[in-house]
């Protein structure tokens, strides 16, 4: 048998009698994951620690035991698409091309029906999927602004689609439930978004109407360019620096101790050059009052620099 999911129909059909398909059940070198549908034992051993690859087979299978055609969709196919999102899919999700309705929930997946043309599929993992745009659309046009905007940044990061690509999906889907909801994800996702953190940050800043910064700005002296830095505010002299624990993680080439050192010589630097710096953790983006306050404290040091400099 081959190493992913199949029926119990296939197995038949391959020569494997009742009896037999019993034994290999019994003695666990196959696994029923869903009703009629089996893998080898030793092929969800090698996916156990793959989160993309096991969503991925148990997608596969759930597609085998429906036999309707249908692809892997929404949360489900973000997953298999390895994109960064706020929570893991609390369900597998596919789609089955059709008038669209609401999606019916069963034993641990859900299925929706809308239009999906041939241009919208792909495959990742041996798997049918909705494509990296489609899926973004899909997702943006009912998760919340900032779960989605996590997502999309992820999506352009990594180069699985390009805002042209959405754009085009977006019109694809004109008149959808949600559909301008997607359209403010995709006007807000930036390609040049490093992190989740930063995607938060940003959406943070959005909805407290603080404006818009300039994203991984490369800052010079007069000894020319030194530093990237997430987020900056020219007009009052503005750095903002969104902070995961993984920045001062050990590289292999350096330690904590020297990368922490680097780290306070870069904003010596900065703040050398005239700017002022604001740093924020997980805590803050996720309390967008509290960071916009921080960051207007920030705007007002800044702008009364620059006058007493001019002055």
């Amino acid at each position: 048998m081959k190493a992913g999911p199949f029926t119990r129909a296939q197995a038949l059909a391959a020569g494997h009698s009742p009896t037999r398909i019993r034994r290999l059940l019994t003695d666990a070198t196959w696994v029923a994951v869903r009703h009629g549908v089996y893998v080898p034992a030793s092929t969800l051993a090698a996916v156990a620690n793959d989160p993309q690859r096991k969503h991925a087979l148990e997608v596969s299978a759930l597609l085998l035991a429906l036999g309707r055609g249908a692809v892997g969709a929404g949360p489900s196919a973000a997953q298999i698409l390895g994109l960064d999102t706020l929570d893991e899919p609390a369900e597998l999700a596919v789609l089955v091309n059709g008038r669209a309705m609401r999606g019916e929930r069963r034993d641990g997946y859900v299925i929706r029906r809308a239009t999906l043309p041939d241009e919208h599929r792909t495959t990742r993992h041996g798997v049918p999927i909705t494509t990296a745009a489609r899926t973004i659309v899909d997702l943006a046009r009912e998760w919340p602004l900032v779960n989605a905007v996590v997502a999309t940044d992820s999506t352009l990061r990594t180069a699985r689609t390009s805002l042209p690509e959405l754009h085009t999906v977006l019109a694809d889907c004109a008149g959808w439930p949600g559909i301008q909801h997607a359209a403010r994800v995709v006007d807000l996702a930036d390609p040049d978004c490093e992190s989740a953190l930063e995607a938060i940050s940003r959406v943070a800043i959005h909805t407290e109407g603080l404006p818009a910064p300039r994203t991984q700005a490369v800052i010079s002296d007069a000894n020319g360019p030194f530093a990237r830095v997430d987020f900056l505010w020219e007009h009052a002299r503005v750095i903002g620096e969104a902070d995961g624990l993984a920045k001062y993680e050990s590289d292999g080439r350096r330690n904590v101790r020297d990368i922490v050192r680097a780290e306070k010589r870069r904003e010596e630097r900065l703040v050398d050059a005239g700017y002022e710096v604001v740093r924020w953790g997980w805590e803050d983006a996720r309390n967008p009052q509290r960071l916009a306050h921080r960051l207007r404290g920030a705007f007002t040091r800044g702008c009364h620099r620059q006058r007493g400099r001019a002055a």
